[in-house]
């Protein structure tokens, strides 16, 4: 039987806070929670004429035929995600998918949704432009531009909106997209990242493999900057290397050396050498309250 395309609305959403749930309260615990926190975002799903896909772990895929659908759901998820105690990251992308036999989704349009969801906040719904195009008047009222954002196997950029829900409130200085530039792969793998702010030290590696960095006082590493956002970024040590995802409003600002800054808006690059991180505005030195200073070790 041939595979049927069909162009859909297509949504990722992810608990972001399963990690820290399975440490805090422990695997049969956390594994419970979670089941529960699924079933009633396949409800929510389904109430809004949606169906799911698949389950992700901690997550799920979703589809709708309408664009306003996934987004009325969306709203609902995070809207209702604090009676669970667990926040989520939700991605959405509007585009043509192929069905095959057993129900599953394919093609690149998945590939964007999920990659949407990846650079959301937690308690953040992202959206392409080709699902904003696609809302109704109402609907696209309560969407604001973010940024363009890279991804693997597109030749441009695709442009990226947050969906504001009833309970959103935004205490970062509004900013939209001004671009953005990638640093170059480095010839060694670092296997230590040495972080300085305020007298305070962290070395990342992989007994350290996480630090999320934000003004928000569950921060691995908090900054007291009214520049930075609350999640404002995460650190990754991933594949010998260290990745900074920036999830903010304003950027994040990057000086390694002589080289021209790195300026990320909902995007990643990997740290390279040493030098200066500014979470909301241009680093200058490092005794700026928003500044943090890197140092990687090599293998």
């Amino acid at each position: 039987m041939p595979s049927l395309e069909k162009p859909l609305a297509l949504m990722f959403v992810d608990i972001a806070d399963s990690t820290m749930l399975y440490e805090r309260i422990g695997n049969a615990a956390a594994a419970a929670q979670t089941q529960q926190v699924l079933a009633h975002l396949r409800h929510l799903v389904e109430d809004n004429r949606g169906g799911v896909i698949k389950s992700l772990g901690d997550g799920l895929l979703a589809a709708f035929p309408v664009c306003d659908d996934s987004v009325r759901a969306a709203c609902a998820m995070i809207d209702t995600q604090d009676r669970h105690g667990l926040r989520l990251r939700v991605g959405i992308h509007y585009g043509t998918v192929i069905e095959g036999v057993v129900g599953d989704l394919y093609g690149d349009a998945c590939n964007v949704a999920a990659r949407v969801q990846q650079i959301a906040r937690a308690g953040e719904i992202l959206a392409t432009q080709a699902l904003v195009s696609g809302l109704s008047p109402d609907l696209r009222n309560r969407t604001k531009p973010l940024s363009n954002v890279a991804m693997k196997g597109k030749a441009a950029p695709i442009r990226v909106h947050q969906i504001r829900t009833d309970d959103d409130t935004e205490d970062a200085v509004e900013s939209t997209t001004l671009g953005f530039s990638m640093a170059t792969d480095a010839g060694d793998a670092m296997v230590t990242l040495h972080l300085s702010y305020r007298g305070q030290e962290i070395a990342m590696s992989r007994a350290l493999p996480r630090v999320t960095i934000g003004r928000e006082d569950s921060s691995g590493l908090r900054i007291a900057s009214r520049q930075t956002s609350r999640q404002h970024a995460v650190i990754d040590f991933t594949r010998e290397s260290f990745l900074l995802t920036d999830h903010s409003t304003n950027g994040t600002f990057i000086r390694s050396g002589g080289s021209p800054p790195v300026v990320l808006r909902r995007d990643s690059t990997k740290l390279v050498g040493s030098g200066l991180i500014g979470f909301g505005a241009e680093a200058q030195d490092e005794s700026q309250d928003h500044v943090i200073a890197f140092r990687g070790e090599l293998a």
